[in-house]
């Protein structure tokens, strides 16, 4: 009990702190926050103000949604090797009950952007689209709370790999293109049923529009298995990467 108790006043600190250091930042801040604001205007902006069905909206605007939770996620394992070979993992490991207090600590500031952002995408969407912002701003924070940790544990493979610093970011671009353009192909030339279940665990995009799907358009009872079986899979791909986490940075070995 004690050392959990220790363990959430060190989240609470450290995620006040990384909040703070983008705080300092406003420019950043705002460029974090609203950049996938722009890239889904510049996508779906043939669409606006013509009313659309909650139908129509999952298959036309969700899986852009899709990505910016998928990129955001992707944000706190990048985060978390970039601090390690910034030496930040190996001059605090001592001061931390674990390595997690990171970790946790950046998918929180993460996770605040990521439902700052979805609110203003609802509020654009009410606007453009034609649709109720309290309804459609639950149903986006709801897919968030229920694909946040499963996205997000697919990224952390990058925390347990002994990269340098551009070699982190190199691949977490190529990653993040992969998963776009494979998806959007994928959609654009086969019709794929969303109980797949190695598309929701290859396609995190895919994975975020389903979950959006079933609490919105679908019968839940259809997609749960598939979920369930996602969320599983990656857990444990999740919980092996953290198991291995590289506390030393690569540039010193």
């Amino acid at each position: 009990v004690i050392v959990m108790h220790k363990y959430s006043v060190q989240v609470g600190v450290y995620t006040q702190y990384f909040f703070k250091v983008i705080r300092d930042t406003p420019g950043v801040l705002i460029y974090t926050i609203c950049l996938p604001l722009v890239f889904l205007i510049m996508n779906v902006s043939s669409a606006f103000f013509k009313p659309l069905s909650l139908t129509t909206y999952t298959a036309q605007v969700v899986p852009y949604i899709g990505w910016m939770i998928f990129s955001n996620c992707l944000t706190t394992a990048s985060n978390v090797a970039i601090l390690r070979e910034q030496g930040y993992l190996k001059q605090y490991r001592t001061l931390v009950v674990s390595p997690a207090v990171f970790l946790v600590s950046q998918a929180l500031v993460s996770l605040g952007i990521i439902l700052m952002t979805l609110l203003l995408v609802a509020l654009l969407s009410a606007i453009t689209f034609k649709l109720a912002f309290l309804s459609l701003l639950g149903r986006l924070w709801l897919t968030v709370l229920l694909t946040y940790l499963p996205v997000t544990c697919f990224g952390l493979p990058l925390i347990a790999l002994a990269l340098r610093r551009k070699t982190v970011d190199m691949i977490g671009n190529a990653l993040a293109l992969i998963v776009v353009v494979g998806t959007f192909m994928l959609s654009n030339m086969l019709a794929v049923s969303a109980n797949n279940p190695l598309l929701n665990l290859v396609s995190p995009i895919y994975l975020v529009t389903n979950v959006f799907a079933m609490i919105s358009v679908g019968h839940v009872s259809h997609f749960m298995m598939t979920y369930l079986l996602s969320l599983i899979v990656l857990l444990v791909i999740g919980g092996f990467s953290y198991r291995h986490i590289k506390i030393l940075p690569t540039e010193g070995l």
